[in-house]
């Protein structure tokens, strides 16, 4: 499918393939060089000195932000590819980001930049699909998202907290894919910064005690056991799931005080901005302090796909949607380091793609997927650090270009999951995690 532009906005939907031995030679590898280093990475994934990270916050930029207006300026461009904003300075010395994250430059010294991430797909759910699975899509198989990945790889977790879940809601392609739906994230289907906030389902409804809800479920469960005798479907199995997980949330405290947001100050509140995403990632903060393994945040600005700047790109960056992104990122990232919790936790910054170096016509930028710039942080990562380059006008790396597949590999491992792990697919097909990564080595155990 495509994707087509309207009024300078996207409406609905519209492998790398693996370098050869020979093609290394730009690398400076040799064949010998290469199998070396994936062995010690296999070694290194596997050891058990390596301590696996709690759990992940992903920031979905839904739409694909410019890399040129964000983290990746271009200064010596011509003004037809630079754009209206200029580099500053960060925590970092020698490396410059653009104005409109003056908060974010602050805290570099406890950031990678990736500049080189890369994909061939430039269609919105393609691309999506590319970066939240680390596969490219296939007419065969619909990949599951990282989230639904972890919550199978530990489902033996015990608690009544989701293993996944998605504030406000899940982004396409962020969920369960061949797995079963028990795996989908817990979508919150509400607005954090709403000033009624209340997580759907999570409350049972009015004139519904626990006592009768307990009873209520022993009616279903007694019920269940007349249909035993009927084959197990994967349907089947994903209801009981269902089933117990809404159980196990309405009748823990512990579980829904984790999305209480009035637990915390209003300092605490006003820190991360009152905003959609603002208090998306303060209640991410609380999930993964009381135990959930995965937390997506789906940026989507103001719109479906409020990144998605075909028109009108420089004030919608400036007055709209860079601020909230530099308040959020780097509370968050300063709330989880003061806490002790970012040694413990990924924190993961990206969109599905970046934006043409080219300014159209309509004073915007349009979809580009060869050139991506992506944070991560935490979990051991390296503070201060930047990872590969683009050309001078941001069309595509030059130096040391990083995948999905990468990226991937590099998110499962710290989380302690190995990415060369096979699951089931629909089929029967044993299914690898990652396939075909080469990840940076900066970012390897």
């Amino acid at each position: 499918m495509t994707t087509r532009a309207t009024n300078g906005r996207c409406v609905g939907p519209s492998r790398r393939s693996f370098l050869t031995y020979g093609s290394l030679g730009f690398l400076g590898l040799g064949l010998d060089d290469w199998l070396r280093i994936r062995a010690e990475a296999a070694t290194r994934a596997k050891s058990p000195s390596a301590s696996p990270a709690r759990g992940c916050v992903l920031i979905w930029l839904a739409g694909g932000p410019s890399h040129l207006d964000t983290f990746d300026p271009k200064p010596d461009a011509p003004a037809d590819v630079r754009g209206e904003f200029k580099p500053i300075g960060t925590a970092t010395p020698g490396l410059s980001i653009s104005e409109l994250f003056p908060k974010l430059a602050r805290a570099t010294d406890r950031l990678t930049l990736i500049r080189s991430m890369t994909s061939p797909e430039a269609d919105h759910n393609r691309a999506a699909h590319h970066l939240l699975t680390g596969y490219r899509p296939s007419p065969a198989l619909v990949y599951p998202g990282y989230g639904s990945v972890v919550s199978r790889m530990r489902e033996s977790a015990r608690g009544a907290l989701p293993r996944s879940v998605a504030v406000p809601d899940a982004p396409i392609f962020s969920t369960s894919g061949y797995l079963s739906s028990a795996y989908d994230p817990f979508s919150v289907q509400a607005d954090p910064n709403g000033a009624s906030f209340r997580v759907r389902n999570l409350t049972p409804p009015d004139q519904l005690t626990l006592d009768r809800l307990s009873r209520r479920r022993e009616m279903v469960k007694a019920l269940d056991d007349f249909a035993r005798e009927a084959p197990s479907t994967a349907l089947s199995a994903s209801r009981d799931q269902f089933a117990e997980n809404a159980f196990a949330l309405l009748t823990s405290s512990a579980a829904q005080a984790a999305f209480d947001l009035r637990a915390e100050k209003d300092a605490i509140r006003d820190r991360y901005g009152r905003t959609t995403l603002g208090q998306s990632c303060l209640l991410a903060r609380r999930l993964i302090e009381a135990g959930a393994s995965f937390v997506t945040v789906n940026d989507r600005g103001t719109g479906q796909l409020g990144w998605d700047t075909h028109a009108q790109n420089f004030p919608t960056l400036k007055n709209t949607l860079a601020p909230p992104l530099d308040q959020a990122v780097s509370a968050l990232i300063g709330d989880l380091s003061e806490r002790g919790l970012l040694d413990q936790t990924l924190v993961v910054i990206m969109g599905e793609f970046g934006r043409t170096p080219k300014i159209n016509a309509n004073a915007g930028r349009d979809h580009h997927g060869r050139a991506n710039s992506v944070i991560v942080a935490g979990a051991g990562l390296p503070g201060g650090h930047v990872i590969g380059r683009t050309d001078p006008r941001g069309e595509g790396p030059v130096d040391e270009p990083v995948t999905p597949a990468d990226l991937a590999w590099v998110l499962y491992q710290r989380l302690g999951i190995d990415p060369e792990h096979k699951l089931l697919a629909t089929d029967g097909r044993p299914v690898r995690l990652v396939d075909a990564a080469r990840p940076p080595k900066e970012l390897v155990l």
